[in-house]
């Protein structure tokens, strides 16, 4: 889906655009995801596991772009990806069409400025108006920063996973479930 470009205000009184996603951004996202990924240990790749190619990105944005039932958000400054969010079907078949997954990251030179909160916004009101019932996410209980953000928006945890994550020194955090009732 096509969302036009719109100006925003950081709390810190600078401007950034918030847009949709183009295949055109390919290399913009993957310096973005690279670096991204290496910033916090919440998310489920590592930089080196994220080997897409140039074309493989272009693919999957446009992909995502022309979707009618997904919105894929980029948040850019200085002409570069600061944050990326994303709500998108839980799946094709029949019985699952009034469920919506969501994602979201931002760049840690970038939290605390309320990028997590416009994009939020810009998602859950696409999904309402979009025929979406519910959005569903998943979040390791130990990234507080992210919990804070989805249950300011009306998210509630549904379940959790046990040893969800993994990580490299054998230690491991639990995924909680949450749900957003539209």
């Amino acid at each position: 889906m096509i969302y036009s470009a719109e100006k925003l205000t950081f709390r810190d009184g600078r401007n950034y655009t918030v847009r949709s996603v183009e295949p055109e951004d390919a290399p913009r996202m993957l310096r973005y995801m690279k670096a991204m990924l290496g910033e916090t240990p919440f998310l489920l790749r590592t930089p080196e596991e994220f080997d897409y190619s140039e074309e493989d990105e272009a693919a999957i944005l446009a992909g995502r772009r022309d979707d009618p039932r997904c919105l894929m958000l980029v948040a850019v400054l200085d002409g570069e990806i600061i944050a990326s969010a994303d709500v998108s079907s839980h799946g094709r078949k029949s019985r699952v069409l009034h469920r919506a997954e969501l994602g979201i990251s931002v760049r840690k030179d970038f939290w605390r400025q309320g990028i997590g909160s416009a994009l939020m916004e810009r998602l859950i009101a696409f999904a309402a108006e979009h025929g979406y019932e519910q959005i569903e996410l998943t979040v390791e209980s130990k990234n507080r920063r992210a919990l804070r953000l989805y249950m300011k928006y009306g998210f509630t945890v549904y379940g959790t996973r046990p040893h969800g994550m993994k990580y490299p020194d054998g230690s491991y955090d639990s995924d909680y479930l949450m749900i957003r009732m539209l």
